[in-house]
């Protein structure tokens, strides 16, 4: 049988700053390159067919640039072993290259399957670290350090004149025909494109032009939409590598100043947090401080219904939701917005919204996704609690209610100074503004002061118990900075509460 090699192409469906494919390449056998549809995968809750259609015109657009060349990629709507089984009836596979992927825990379960699979057939499984993020590691020491090196280093370029593919016998490709859903082999006009074609032509326009008011927009919902990079889902599915994000933007910095430097502390953040899942995989179903599992907070039906639709009577709270719902984007500080109002205002439980954003959001990123919703929801224990109000949101971040009419075109016809809180309105109002609350958009569905306050209060009684802050030092030591371990020793020799303040301003655009 010919021998081959493999690259596993998973959050990495691309050919710029490549490891596997450069390595693979020199290996001087023919590689053949797979990416996989896996069902499995797939049906999970958390995923939405936007993921995939993305996903799909990634591996589409790199078939067609593979082609030019002379080359071919190959893709399968099937669970990975089984293909891999079959192709062993038919290659000689030395080795199997990829990236390491942080991702959901059935994704983690698939890995370690493939692992005790390439034991048993004697073929040797090569991953590489993707974005910085280290494997195995039990506490942050060196991890910055080691991350700006990463960044800094040079980008691994395959080279792909002296690359030879594989080409498929047919009877394999038969074996493994389940057609891809429709609704992903069709663009959609309201979502972003994949491919890393699409990745750089945004990262080119950021540096040339829309970071110069990167800062100034960053929490408005409507000017971010422009003035920040939307490369986030180009990093999520790996269309585009962080090394190459980060060290093009740093070419951009001595036009672009603060803007650049506030962009790298995000790029940071994002590998901050995708490091957090990485060491801690539970995190994506358990409290981060296991001390809350007593924290209980009953499922409403109703209350699901209207925050995930828009339908919740808070105009900034609904535009932000019918935004993402309808584009799969939105700036961070109304992303924050809608964890905090879920998990205090209406004192749900963290995973059942976390489960439903990470559907919407088109740059899934499990690694951020969990710690930062956790972090938002008060399941730390260590973290200062920022609640974020739509009212405040609204007035100060949508003043004109350019956003809020966008996406809640029933106020379209109500002033701005009553955008925020419509229900503010009298009788006779409404009729001149012609809209009837309650009919035309809802009324609140909680008072918003008072349903905040009991919360928060419940939540400050749990968090000060003993089972909770046992808990922090262990937290501290496995997820933190030095310097920050040291200014928590300090804080709890001395007797203060723990309130250490890490930045929530990570921009996942």
């Amino acid at each position: 049988m010919q021998k081959i090699n493999v690259v596993w192409l998973k959050k990495d469906v691309r050919l710029h700053d490549h490891a596997p494919l450069y390595h693979a390449i020199r290996e001087e056998l023919p590689v053949l390159l797979i990416y996989f549809f896996e069902p499995s995968v797939m049906n999970a809750p958390e995923s939405d067919e936007r993921h995939w259609r993305f996903a799909y015109q990634g591996v589409r657009e790199l078939q067609a640039k593979l082609a030019g060349h002379g080359h071919c990629a190959w893709y399968f709507h099937a669970e990975v072993i089984p293909v891999f089984d079959r192709l062993t009836a038919h290659y000689n596979i030395q080795h199997i290259f990829s990236h390491e992927e942080t991702g959901l825990a059935i994704t983690f379960e698939r890995d370690r399957a493939v692992s005790w699979w390439c034991k048993e057939k004697g073929i040797r499984w090569r991953e590489f670290e993707r974005d910085g993020i280290q494997r195995g590691i039990r506490t942050r020491q060196g991890w910055q350090k080691y991350w700006d090196h990463y960044m800094n280093s040079g980008q691994l370029q395959p080279a792909l004149e002296k690359l030879v593919t594989v080409k498929l016998d047919l009877p394999i490709q038969a074996d493994f025909d389940m057609p891809l859903p429709s609704s992903i082999l069709r663009d959609h006009p309201q979502f972003q494109k994949g491919g890393e074609d699409r990745a750089c032509e945004l990262l080119d326009s950021f540096t040339a032009k829309r970071a110069a008011s990167y800062l100034h927009h960053l929490a408005r919902p409507h000017y971010s939409r422009e003035s920040c990079s939307r490369l986030s889902p180009y990093l999520a599915h790996g269309h585009v590598s962080a090394r190459r994000v980060y060290q093009a933007t740093q070419k951009a910095a001595p036009r672009l100043g603060k803007n650049i430097h506030q962009f790298h502390n995000r790029l940071w953040w994002r590998c901050h947090y995708i490091q957090k899942l990485e060491t801690e995989y539970e995190i994506e179903k358990e409290h981060i401080n296991r001390g809350f599992e007593g924290l209980k907070k009953p499922y409403n039906p109703h209350y699901f219904k209207a925050w995930s639709t828009g339908h919740t009577g808070f105009p900034m709270i609904d535009a932000s939701m019918r935004c993402l719902n309808q584009t799969g984007y939105l700036n961070f500080r109304m992303r924050a917005m809608l964890a905090t109002f879920w998990s205090f205002t209406l004192w749900q439980d963290w995973r059942v919204g976390a489960t439903y954003l990470a559907k919407v959001f088109l740059d899934f990123e499990p690694g951020i996704h969990y710690p930062q919703f956790q972090m938002q929801a008060g399941m730390t224990g260590y973290h200062p609690l920022r609640i974020f109000n739509p009212i405040v949101q609204a007035k100060k971040y949508d003043d004109y209610g350019i956003f809020i009419r966008q996406w809640v075109p029933e106020l379209k016809t109500i002033p701005a100074n009553f955008l925020a809180t419509p229900w503010e309105l009298s009788t006779l109002e409404q009729a001149f503004y012609n809209l009837k609350l309650g009919v035309d958009y809802p009324y609140p569905i909680v008072n918003y002061a008072e349903a905040t306050k009991r919360s928060k209060a419940l939540y400050w009684e749990y968090r000060k118990k003993e089972i909770v802050r046992e808990k922090l030092p262990g937290l501290w030591k496995k997820h933190s900075l030095p310097k920050d371990i040291e200014q928590y020793q300090q804080d709890l020799f001395q007797g203060k509460d723990i309130l250490i303040t890490e930045s929530i301003m990570y921009d996942p655009s």
